[in-house]
């Protein structure tokens, strides 16, 4: 079992690429639950973004957003104000995060 804390940031997200290769692709709605990855780790957590201010983020737009994600309490230590994050999809980056603030952390839980 591996302890997990629950984070909420402040963050600015990107939204680059499609994940289908595809240029009709459309981008994300606030409130999605994509995966996220930090670079060097192997492995994927989840979290929610929910954007300020719009409902849609298109590829190539960038905004505020509220990042909640469960991460590994060994790892808390690297969400910093300026850390980076990998967005993805099906394994592949479709954008970035990059952390502005935290705003609380709650409870341990194990899973």
């Amino acid at each position: 079992m591996h302890d997990s804390k629950d984070l909420i940031l402040k963050a600015n997200v990107e939204v680059c690429f499609s994940p289908y290769g595809k240029e009709d692709w459309k981008g994300f709605g606030t409130g999605v639950r994509p995966n996220h990855s930090i670079p060097g780790r192997h492995y994927f957590f989840f979290g929610q973004l929910d954007f300020k201010d719009r409902d849609w983020l298109k590829p190539g737009e960038s905004c505020e957003a509220e990042a909640t994600f469960c991460v590994p309490q060994a790892d808390l230590a690297l969400f910093v104000p300026g850390m980076m994050w990998h967005i993805t999809i099906t394994g592949k980056i479709v954008g970035y995060g990059r952390l502005l603030s935290v705003v609380s952390t709650k409870g341990i839980v194990d899973r």
